[in-house]
C-alpha cells in the first residue's frame, strides 16, 4: 500500500476503512444544531417500507434489509413528523418478530403479490395531490429480459453514464420470497422495474420518492460484505412470469395508456418524484455488520446524514455527498449512489424526500419512558466509530432546542441502534425523567464515555486455507486481539488473509487489479485485507512460503498499530463541541480548496472531501475561532494503521508550541519546518485529525517529546517498523492512553467512567482528503 512518507510525503492509502467519512458530513452540511425547520405545508405523509433478508434455500439469505426499515421508521417518525399509523412495513415471517414498532401493520409476508397490494392500498389509493410518498425497498434485486425494452443509448437518464450498454433488452427487478416460479427455473416471479413505473404513474402525487437499497448483479458474501442481487448470468434468458405481464396490462388500462405511450414516457425517464438508488446497474450494493446490527452501507450511509443535516439541503447537493463519502469510507467504492428526478421538474433543488424535517438534527432520540423510569433510545445520528462508546451522556432538548434534563446511557448498545439510559443530576445520581422527558424528545451527546479495553476485531479470511484454525490460535494469544469468523454477520475491524485467486478476482471487481501496489504483490503471500478484500498492500510479506505464525508475529506491530487508530477514530466528536475551529485544506499551487469546521462554526459551502492533485504540495491551516486560547495537535492517518504528527513539530518547546491562541492560526508545514508535505499516487484518500482541549495535553506531549527525542525523523511517525522497535513505555497505544487521560481530565464527568471527554472542553475532528493522479 502506498504510504505518507517523512520525506516523499504524501502517498495515498488506497482506501480507507474507517469511518471517518461518515461523520465529515456532520460539519461541512449540518449547520446550527438549533437550527428550525421551515414551517411545513399541511399536507399527508405515507411511507411503505420493505425490508426483505429471509429466502428460499436456493437464494443467498440477507442479514441487514429489517434493520434498514428500522433506520427509515425512526428517521421519518422523528425527524420528520411522519405518523406511524401512516407508515407500512412488509418484511419476511422471520424478521418481522424484531420490527418492534409502532407502525399502521407490519405484514409478515414479502411475496409478489403482498408488496403489489401493499403499494395499491397503501399509497395509490390514500395519497392526495400534493401528499408526501416514501416507498423503500431493502432486498435482493436481479433483472430479467424485458419484452418492451428501453433504448439506455438514447434514454436521457442514462446518456452519461458508462457500462448501461450490457444491460440493453433488460429490466431491473425486485425479487420478493416467492421469486422462483413454478413453471421453470427461467420463469421468475420478480417485480419489474416497468411495472414499478406503472404503479408509480397511478399515485396522484409528484411529491414521491422511492429508495431502492438492492444491485443487479454479483451477489453473495465476499470478504465481510454482503452482496445484494441473485446472481443470474447476463443472456441467461430469464423472464417474467405470466402474471406479471398481465398485471402490468391491467395497470396501463387503468391509466388508460398505450404500450406505445407506455414506451414512450419510460425511455423519457421515471414515472414521478424523485428515484434513489444504492448502485448503478452493473455495480454491487452492499450490507455490512456494524456494532452489534448489519445495515445496508447506503440506507445507514442516507438516514444518518438525514438526522444530522441542520438545513434542508438540496437532493443534488446531498448525492454529490453520499457519492463521494461512499467512495471515502472504503467499503462503497464498487458502488455509487444515483439518482434520477422526473423529467421536466427541478426536484433536485428541493430538499430530500421533497420534504424539510419537521425537527431540529440530533444524535439520537427517545423512544419510550418506560415504567421502572429507564428511557429506551435509538442512535440513529451518531457516527459508527462511537457505537462502541458506554455510559455516554446527552443533553435532552425540548421543540425549541432548549435543555430540560440530562441522560446517561447505561453501558453500549443492543438490538441494532437502541441503547437503555437514566435522567440523571448534576452530580451524576439518577433521578425520576421530568415530564417533558416523552417518545420524540431529541438528544445531543454532551459527554463521550469510552472505555479502556480497545479489542481489534481480526477475521479469519477463507483464502487461508488449512491455516484458519492455526491464525486463529496464534491471535488469540494476543490480548488485543479478537479472532472472528468472516461470515458477513460479525463486525470486524480488518480481514486477515492469502492473495489468492480469490482476492486477486476482487481486485479486478473492484478496479485496482492495474495498480502498481497490487502487482508488485506476491500471489498467496499473507497480510491485512479491507472488509471489501482490498489489499492494504504494505502488510503482505514477499513469500508465499511464509508460515502463517512467522507471519502475525511480522504483523505484530501492525496490528497494534491498527488498534490505536481505531481507539483514536472513536473519539471523533466535531458534531457535538462547543468548540469552533477550522481546518483549511489546499496545496501550495492553489491556496486552499475546502474548510471543515467544528462546532458552531461550521460552514456550509465547503467541499466535504477537498480533492487533491498528485505532485502538489499539501498545505493546512487550522484556525481558533474561540475566545480563548486552546491546545492543539494535528495527526495524519493512513487506512493500514500508519499516523504521523504533524503538530507539534518543535519538541524543545511543544507545550508552547501546542497553545493556539484565541483568533490565531496555525500553518502546516511552517516555514521554519524541516519538512514538507508531497502528494503522490495512486489515486485514494487520507484522514487529517485535528485535537483540541482547553486544558494542556500534558502526559501526551510528554510522551511524545520522549520518543522525538530518541528520533531523528523531521516529524513523529508510527508505522511498523518504528513501533516493532520501540519499547512499550514509547508504543502508539502508550501515548493514546495518555491522551486519553488529558481527554478525561479536561472535563468533570458526571459519574464514575473508565474514561470520558468532555465534547465542551475537547474536540477530536477529521478531514478526509481524495488526492487524484
Amino acid at each position: 500500500m502506498p504510504r505518507l512518507r517523512r520525506r516523499h510525503f504524501l502517498q495515498m492509502a488506497g482506501s480507507s476503512l474507517v469511518a471517518i467519512g461518515l461523520s465529515q458530513i456532520d460539519f461541512l452540511r449540518r449547520g446550527d444544531r438549533l437550527h428550525q425547520a421551515l414551517a411545513q405545508p399541511s399536507t399527508g405523509k405515507l411511507a411503505l417500507l420493505i425490508g426483505i433478508n429471509h429466502y428460499p434455500d436456493s437464494i443467498t439469505n440477507l442479514y441487514g434489509c429489517a434493520n434498514d426499515v428500522r433506520l427509515q421508521y425512526e428517521l421519518l417518525v422523528h425527524r420528520y413528523g411522519f405518523n406511524p399509523q401512516d407508515i407500512l412495513i412488509v418484511t419476511d415471517a422471520r424478521s418481522a418478530p424484531s420490527l418492534d414498532l409502532a407502525a399502521r401493520e407490519i405484514i409478515p409476508s414479502a411475496t409478489r403479490q403482498t408488496i403489489i397490494d401493499a403499494f395499491q392500498d397503501h399509497l395509490i389509493d390514500q395519497a392526495k395531490p400534493e401528499d408526501v410518498v416514501i416507498f423503500h425497498y431493502s432486498g435482493h434485486g436481479s433483472f430479467v429480459e424485458d419484452p418492451h425494452p428501453i433504448d439506455y443509448s438514447t434514454s436521457p437518464d442514462f446518456l452519461n453514464l458508462s457500462s448501461y450498454e450490457a444491460f440493453e433488452g433488460l429490466d431491473g427487478t425486485l425479487v420478493p420470497t416467492d421469486a422462483l416460479a413454478s413453471d421453470g427455473d427461467k420463469i421468475v416471479n420478480d417485480i419489474m422495474g416497468s411495472t414499478l413505473f406503472l404503479l408509480s404513474k397511478a399515485l396522484k402525487t409528484d411529491n414521491v420518492t422511492m429508495v431502492l437499497d438492492s444491485c443487479h448483479s454479483g451477489g453473495g458474501v465476499r470478504g465481510n460484505l454482503t452482496y445484494r442481487a441473485v446472481d443470474r448470468q447476463l443472456g441467461g434468458g430469464h423472464a417474467p412470469s405470466a402474471a406479471e405481464l398481465a398485471f402490468q396490462e391491467t395497470l396501463m388500462a387503468q391509466l388508460d395508456l398505450t404500450r406505445e405511450q407506455v414506451q414512450a414516457q419510460r425511455q423519457a425517464g421515471i414515472a414521478t418524484g424523485v428515484a434513489m438508488g444504492s448502485a448503478r446497474a452493473y455495480q454491487l450494493a452492499a450490507e455490512k455488520p456494524y456494532e452489534g446490527f448489519q445495515a445496508g452501507i447506503f440506507t445507514y450511509l442516507l438516514t444518518r446524514y438525514l438526522w444530522q443535516t441542520g438545513t434542508a439541503q438540496p437532493l443534488e447537493t446531498m448525492f454529490v455527498d453520499l457519492a463521494r463519502i461512499t467512495q471515502a469510507t472504503g467499503e462503497g467504492r464498487a458502488q455509487d449512489p444515483i439518482y434520477f428526478i422526473q423529467p421536466g421538474k427541478a426536484l433536485d433543488q428541493r430538499p430530500p424526500y421533497l420534504l424539510s424535517p419537521s425537527t431540529q438534527a440530533a444524535d439520537a432520540v427517545v423512544r419510550q419512558v418506560r415504567a421502572d423510569q429507564s428511557i429506551e433510545l435509538w442512535l440513529g445520528g451518531m457516527t459508527p466509530n462511537s457505537l462502541s462508546a458506554k455510559d455516554s451522556v446527552y443533553t435532552v432538548l425540548d421543540g425549541q432546542g432548549q435543555a430540560i434534563a440530562r441522560l446517561q446511557q447505561d453501558g453500549g448498545i443492543y438490538e441494532g441502534l437502541k441503547a437503555t439510559g437514566h435522567c440523571i443530576n448534576e452530580a451524576g445520581n439518577r433521578i425520576a425523567p421530568p415530564a417533558a422527558v416523552q417518545s420524540g424528545s431529541l438528544l445531543q451527546e454532551e459527554i463521550r464515555g469510552f472505555g479502556t479495553d480497545f479489542k481489534l476485531r481480526v477475521g479469519l479470511h477463507d483464502s487461508l486455507g488449512t491455516d484458519l484454525e492455526a491464525a486463529g490460535q496464534a491471535l488469540a494469544g494476543y490480548d488485543f486481539v479478537v479472532p472472528v469468523s468472516v461470515n458477513g454477520e460479525t463486525a470486524t475491524d480488518v480481514l486477515l488473509g492469502r492473495f489468492d485467486e480469490s482476492v486477486q478476482a476482487e481486485a479486478r471487481v473492484l478496479g485496482i487489479a492495474e495498480r502498481s501496489d497490487i502487482l508488485d504483490l506476491e500471489s498467496r503471500g499473507i497480510g491485512l485485507l479491507g472488509n471489501d478484500l482490498h489489499p492494504l498492500t504494505d502488510t503482505f510479506g514477499s513469500s508465499q512460503y511464509e508460515s502463517i505464525g512467522g507471519a502475525i508475529s511480522r504483523l505484530f506491530p501492525r496490528l497494534r498499530l491498527l488498534l490505536a487508530k481505531q481507539a483514536l477514530e472513536s473519539i471523533v466528536n466535531n458534531t457535538h463541541t462547543n468548540l469552533n475551529l477550522d481546518l483549511e485544506i489546499g496545496t501550495v499551487e492553489r491556496g486552499g480548496v475546502g474548510v471543515v469546521s467544528s462546532g458552531a462554526n461550521r460552514r456550509t459551502t465547503a467541499l466535504e472531501i477537498p480533492s487533491l492533485i498528485a505532485g502538489e504540495q499539501l498545505s493546512l491551516t487550522v484556525t481558533n475561532r474561540n475566545d480563548e486560547s486552546l491546545y492543539v495537535a494535528v495527526i495524519a492517518t493512513e487506512a493500514d494503521g500508519d499516523l504521523y504528527v504533524y503538530h507539534p513539530s518543535n519538541w524543545n518547546a511543544a507545550e508552547l508550541e501546542a497553545e493556539l491562541g484565541a483568533g490565531e492560526s496555525l500553518q502546516i508545514p511552517k516555514s521554519t519546518d524541516p519538512f514538507n508535505l508531497p502528494l503522490s499516487g495512486p489515486s485514494g484518500y487520507f484522514n487529517v485529525l485535528v485535537l483540541a482541549s482547553r486544558e494542556q495535553l500534558r502526559d501526551s506531549l510528554r510522551s511524545l517529546q520522549r520518543i522525538a527525542s530518541r528520533s531523528r525523523d523531521a516529524f513523529i511517525v508510527f508505522d511498523e517498523t518504528r513501533e516493532a522497535s520501540r519499547s512499550t513505555e514509547d508504543s502508539l497505544f502508550n501515548v493514546f492512553g495518555n491522551l486519553f487521560n488529558d481527554f478525561s481530565r479536561a472535563g468533570a464527568a458526571p459519574a464514575a467512567l473508565d474514561g470520558s471527554m468532555d465534547n465542551n472542553s475537547v474536540v477530536a475532528f477529521a478531514a478526509t482528503i481524495e488526492v487524484v493522479e
